[in-house]
This record gives structure tokens, sequence and C-alpha cells, in this order.
């Protein structure tokens, strides 16, 4: 069979689900510094779905708060705007493209993969001093969704990319190189574009395999701990992102972040405490379970 061309794949890509008014709102309002606690939780509440959803991991074993959050103008204050826009998008996010049924790759352990990436970000974010955790979160749980956009659209290539993966021990990404097709970067990048998420998140969909190619300083260390924490994923192979060498970060991050073994070390020891305590992140049905008596307390 063919190759779909470029036309055709970013037709496709135009069609899959873009997030409703209410997550854009969430989006919008979170973004804008100007935004106050009421019009968040008014744009939560259109949602009782969405409510109920945020709720239960707000209160999950991840962000082990000293009381239960049974209103999100609570889980607002206590957690901040970006963790609830985070958590919003990612229950769209997995509920859209990763509740999907594929022959040649697992849904659920790529969901992992995201999650841990996310986490995985977030701790390095803390090691290296970078301040903005949320939007790192956001950018790691991100990265890789054009490699599912891929599967969904043009399924037959990533079928083919995974087979070249696996048989020749590559990358995920070393594997669209041999075959000379559409990366899941580009992908990731366009669907990001056309969902217009803030420019952090693009540029890591795009960057995050080939960091020193970024020449956009504001960016630089968004995609350079993103990078940092996907290799680490792989190496410790938590979850599955389709690639299957021994991955091997880049000098140029590793300087960077002035990183030593020591230094190393203690990320890993507390990475591996906070994936631990995330198993209602990294379970995708858990992940999108709605606590039914939070539901009707908010609704009543």
């Amino acid at each position: 069979m063919a190759n779909p061309t470029m036309k055709e794949i970013l037709k496709k890509l135009s069609e899959l689900p873009t997030p409703d008014f209410i997550i854009q709102r969430i989006m919008d309002i979170a973004s804008n510094p100007t935004s106050n606690t009421k019009e968040l939780e008014k744009a939560v509440l259109q949602s009782p779905p969405l409510v109920a959803k945020i709720l239960k991991l707000c209160n999950s074993a991840y962000y082990a708060l000293p009381r239960k959050i049974t209103k999100i103008s609570q889980a607002i204050n206590i957690l901040g705007f970006k963790t609830v826009r985070n958590l919003a998008m990612g229950i769209f996010v997995a509920d859209s493209f990763f509740r999907r049924d594929f022959d040649f790759l697992d849904s659920k352990k790529f969901w992992q993969h995201s999650i841990a990436v996310a986490i995985a970000s977030e701790q390095l974010a803390q090691i290296v001093n970078y301040p903005d955790k949320e939007e790192i979160f956001l950018s790691g749980m991100l990265h890789d969704l054009g490699k599912i956009a891929m599967g969904i659209v043009t399924p037959e290539t990533v079928e083919m990319i995974l087979n070249v993966s696996e048989y020749k021990k590559v990358s995920f990404s070393r594997a669209e190189q041999m075959l000379n097709v559409m990366s899941h970067t580009t992908l990731g990048k366009t669907l990001f574009e056309n969902w217009n998420l803030p420019e952090n998140v693009v540029y890591t969909a795009e960057f995050h395999n080939d960091p020193e190619k970024l020449q956009i300083d504001s960016f630089i260390m968004n995609v350079y701990i993103v990078h940092l924490a996907n290799s680490t994923i792989n190496t410790i192979y938590y979850g599955y992102s389709g690639s299957y060498d021994i991955p091997v970060p880049s000098d140029v991050v590793w300087n960077k972040f002035n990183m030593t073994a020591t230094k190393y070390l203690e990320f890993l020891k507390n990475l591996e405490q906070k994936l631990e305590e995330s198993n209602d992140f990294m379970n995708l049905d858990s992940f999108l379970e709605s606590d039914t008596e939070t539901e009707e307390d908010n609704n009543g």
C-alpha cells in the first residue's frame, strides 16, 4: 500500500478530536495572568463529569494533600490554576486518544509512558531549579501525542515504524528516518498548533528528540527537561513508547544542567518515589474514572 501524502495526512489530522469549548475556556483562563479563581471555577463547573474526575485526581496520593478537596475552588486555590488546567487537558487527551484499541500498540502502556515523562519532567525541573513545573508537566504529558495521532490517521505507517524499530533495535524516531515518513514530532507540532496550545508545548513536541536544533532561548529549558525526562523513562522501560534502543541523552542537555552522577541519582530516587505514588495517573481506567460521591456533592 502506498504511503499517504502529506496533504492526506494533514487532512485526516484536522479531523481528529479537538478540545471542546469548556477545555478551551479552561486553557485560556489558566494562561491569562489577570484571571481569577471564580472565572476558572465557573468554566470547570460547566461539565459535572469533568469536575468529578478532576477532584478525584486532586485527592490522589500523588499530591499528598493533608485534607480532602471537595470543591473545584479548593482545587484551584491549593493546587493552582495550571495544575487544574493540566488535569482537564489530560482527561480530554486520555479519553479522546488513548481510550482506543490499536492492533500494533498498547495504548494503556503508551499512556503510562506519557504520564511518566510528565512526572519525570516535573521532578527534573525541581533538580535544575526551573520554576514553571506545571508547564513542564503539560509539555511532558503531551510530548509524544503525535505517535498516537499517527496511529489513528495512518496506522499502516506506525505499524511499519514499530516493526523496524523492534527489528533494528532503534528508536521510533530513527525508524521514521529510515522509512522516510512524516515524523510524529511534525504531527504533534501541527496538532497542537491547530489546538492553539502554548508555544512551549508546540516546541517540545517538535524538538524533544533533537533538542540541539531548537534555537529559541525562551523554550530551551522546557525542551531540554522533557528530552532528559523522556530518555530516562525509556531507559528504565516504564510504559511503552515504541522505541527499542538504549537512549543516550544529549550532551548539550547534560552539560546545560551541569548534571553529575550524584545529581542524576538524586533525580532517579525522587522519581522512583513519585512513580510509586502515581497509580491514579498511570492507570488509564483509573485516570478517567470519576468519584461519584464528589460528583453528587457538586451537583447537589
